[in-house]
């Protein structure tokens, strides 16, 4: 079985989400270690970002072009190139991990099309924050995931919660895998790095649904009721963005973007993970905290219910106050906080990489015998 899978327009620090990025490679390298003797995979991807694939032993790297891909060149390879690309590798089976599909029209013969869908928050931005990203852009993305999902061969989506927003959003007679994500386990071989003081870790981003006012503003009625609060870390927004806020002087710092080696420190080291976004299509940031042994305070809505189950203290995202009170029972109840830690073992072991790619590979050989 030769299996085609598109690395072409993913790249670190391009797009809105890093966590498509980790996902390909971390499932890529899952798939090349166990993968079946009579698969042969080829990635597609530009020689910007191939050096990352090169170091992937039991793959062969296709370079589609010298540069990373502009909009208008990754449409046109949408709709024209990818599919005669993966015709001259004589695959059987076309994989994008990004969520959109090529071509207009379902394939009856191979190269069949899978396609990992992550989530639908293109059409939670359409419902409840229209025009967000422009006229344009807040039409175009869900009409062509949509698209995407009707085109594809097979869907393979990431939580029960996914599965259920694409049966609405797209076509409810979809016959969807649902395939949970891994998590690392080499983050826990990690050596902590000790950082003092103590402090409290958000993790954010500027788009709304992440909801920093929720963890800005919840953090100021924990510093009201705590007797010694702990500073908060936010990463994923730049200083600028905290200005709107009347914030005490050193009690709230940010970070962008890190490197992994010093993200899983700053993770590592926190006392307390915060993660309070309005909608998710999975949650990786409390499982790795979890892997630190870092207990978390997340949003109550049906996905992190879904992937945390009782190894997480679930609060109403919405109310600040009630995640004021949350981060200061947490840190104050050592009983409590213990036992959220013991539950995360449990809750970890069913979230490997192998799983997820053994699963998927079995989704790409039962598409390869229609």
């Amino acid at each position: 079985m030769n299996i085609f899978f598109d690395f072409y327009e993913i790249a670190l620090g391009k797009g809105k989400s890093i966590g498509i990025y980790n996902y390909a490679i971390h499932l890529l390298n899952a798939l090349a270690k166990q993968k079946n003797k009579n698969a042969i995979i080829t990635v597609a991807c530009s020689e910007e970002n191939c050096d990352v694939l090169q170091k992937i032993y039991g793959i062969s790297v296709k370079i589609i072009s010298k540069k990373y891909p502009s909009f208008s060149q990754r449409l046109f390879w949408r709709l024209f190139k990818a599919i005669d690309s993966a015709k001259e590798e004589k695959a059987d089976i076309y994989y994008s991990p990004k969520g959109f599909s090529p071509n207009l029209f379902r394939r009856s013969k191979k190269p069949f099309i899978v396609v990992t869908v992550h989530d639908m928050i293109p059409f939670y931005y359409a419902e409840f924050y229209p025009n967000y990203f422009g006229k344009l852009e807040s039409r175009v993305v869900p009409a062509s995931l949509k698209k995407s999902v009707e085109v594809a061969n097979k869907v393979i989506t990431i939580s029960t919660f996914s599965k259920e927003t694409i049966l609405r959003y797209a076509n409810p007679n979809l016959n969807i895998a649902v395939i949970y994500n891994g998590i690392s386990s080499t983050q826990k071989e990690e050596k902590k790095v000790e950082r003092t003081p103590p402090y409290l870790l958000a993790i954010t981003s500027k788009l709304p649904h992440k909801n920093l006012d929720g963890i800005v503003n919840g953090y100021k009625e924990y510093r009201k009721i705590a007797t010694d609060p702990l500073p908060l870390v936010i990463c994923g927004i730049g200083s600028n963005d905290l200005s709107k806020y009347d914030i005490e002087d050193q009690c709230i710092s940010s970070c962008h973007f890190l490197p992994d080696s010093e993200f899983n420190n700053l993770l590592s080291n926190a006392s307390l993970l915060l993660f309070l976004p309005f909608v998710e299509g999975f949650g990786f940031p409390p499982l790795e905290a979890m892997n630190y042994g870092v207990a978390s305070v997340v949003s109550d809505i049906p996905v992190l219910r879904e992937v945390m189950d009782t190894s997480a203290y679930y609060v109403d995202c919405r109310d600040v106050f009630q995640i004021g009170r949350a981060i200061e029972k947490v840190l104050s109840d050592r009983s409590l906080y213990n036992n959220l830690i013991r539950e995360g073992i449990e809750t970890l072991s069913r979230y490997t990489w192998n799983n997820c790619a053994k699963q998927v590979m079995d989704v790409f050989e039962e598409v390869n015998k229609m």
